[in-house]
Order: structure tokens, then sequence, then C-alpha cells
């Protein structure tokens, strides 16, 4: 049976393929970009809310004692689920990308209102002008940034080689367009055309439009969402 490539980061990765495995499918794990936490100010004195905009910076909050009691409002029910899990209290969650994340604050807090965003250090939208126009003002802190992967993995590269991946999952534009740049290291880019590209958002399909792959875009901005273009 032909194989889903996951290219998430490692911490991300073992639940995807879980589900993938409950959905009946065989997976090969490839992260193309890892998780590198930074120090920063834990301080959260004054401010009425935190925001996060992925699972990733809510990982490494979750160590903060201090900021479990503090609203949380997450970008999507991944990011909302891992804060429960990881100990605070309060949590909203969005409709999946920074815009509707946006929203969901103006709607719930009072012009004049200060939000904590924790984020990495590249990062998709702008919620700082989103608020802006709402009276409430936003403070990020990098929590972590993405370090691009050297080379996809020996067994990856065979798969391919050898028409073994049926599908790519690709999660953010930032690791679509290092999956493409390591398999045209690879001397993969005739061989990744043969395959599938289901990405989370039609952002993340940019790098690989680019690179005349065949791309289909979730319905909507989650994983579920994305995993249900396996059975088109």
């Amino acid at each position: 049976m032909a194989r889903v490539l996951v290219t998430r980061p490692a911490s991300d990765a073992a639940r995807t393929v879980e589900s993938l495995s409950a959905l009946g499918h065989e997976t090969l794990i490839d992260p193309v970009i890892e998780i590198e936490p930074f120090a920063f100010d834990t301080s959260a004195r004054g401010f009425d809310a935190l925001a996060f905009t992925s699972a990733n910076a809510v990982r490494i909050a979750s160590a903060c004692e201090n900021l479990k009691s503090v609203p949380v409002f997450a970008v999507g029910a991944r990011s909302a689920e891992t804060a429960r899990a990881g100990g605070f209290r309060n949590v909203h969650a969005a409709g999946g990308d920074v815009v509707a994340l946006g929203e969901l604050i103006a709607a719930a807090l009072p012009s004049g209102a200060r939000v904590l965003h924790l984020a990495g250090e590249d990062r998709a939208g702008d919620l700082q002008g989103l608020l802006a126009g709402s009276g409430i003002s936003v403070e990020t802190r990098i929590a972590y940034r993405a370090r691009p992967s050297e080379r996809l993995t020996a067994e990856t590269v065979l798969a391919f080689r050898q028409g073994d991946i049926a599908a790519v999952l690709h999660y953010s534009e930032r690791s679509a367009s290092v999956f493409t740049r390591l398999a045209e290291a690879a001397g993969l880019l005739s061989d990744i055309t043969k395959t599938r590209h289901l990405c989370l958002s039609s952002a993340v399909g940019r790098p690989l439009k680019s690179a005349g792959l065949r791309v289909e875009i979730a319905a909507s901005p989650c994983e579920e969402a994305l995993l249900k273009l396996l059975g088109a």
C-alpha cells in the first residue's frame, strides 16, 4: 500500500500518524522543520489575555505556571486542545486562521485590552494589525523558531523514487517551501509531481504550485478537513 508522508515537526507528527492509522493509511514521517525553543520573558502582568497562533507555542508556554490563569485565545481547535491539556483553564478556540482569531478576540475583549501573543519567529498574518482598529493592543514575544531540516531522509527519497508515496500532507507555507527545496536538492522534482500534495490552506499551497506540483486545499484550515481530502 502506498504511504502518506507527514512533513510536520515530530511533536505533532505522532498524533497525525495515529489519526491516519485509524483511517487505514500507512504513513512515513519526515519532519522538514524542527522546533527550537527560545528563552522569552514569561511575565504576563498587565495583560488581559494570551494569544496563540500555533500549538508549538502553547507547548512551550505550558511550562510557565504563572500563565495558566490568563485567558487563552487559540487559533484553532488543535491549539486550544493542546492548551487545555497543558493546564490552561480558560481557553477559547478560533476558526483556524489568524483572521478568525482576531475576530474572536475583538468580540470578546473591550477596547483598551492588552494581549500577549506568544509565537514563532516566522508568523503568518498580522494579529496586531487586525486588532488595532478595535483598540486592542498586542505584544508579540518569540517563543521558538522553526529550524529547516538539511535533507530528506534516505527512506523518504527511496519511497518517492519507487512511487510509494500516495500523498504528502503540508501544514505551513514555510514547511511546504522547505519540502520543495529539499526535494529539488535530492533530485526528486519529477518524482514528487506524481503524488498528491494536500495543503491546510491556499497560502500553504503557494510554494508547491510555484514548483508545478498538484495541490489540493482543505475545505477549512484544520487537520480533520485536511485528512478528508485523502478520501476524495
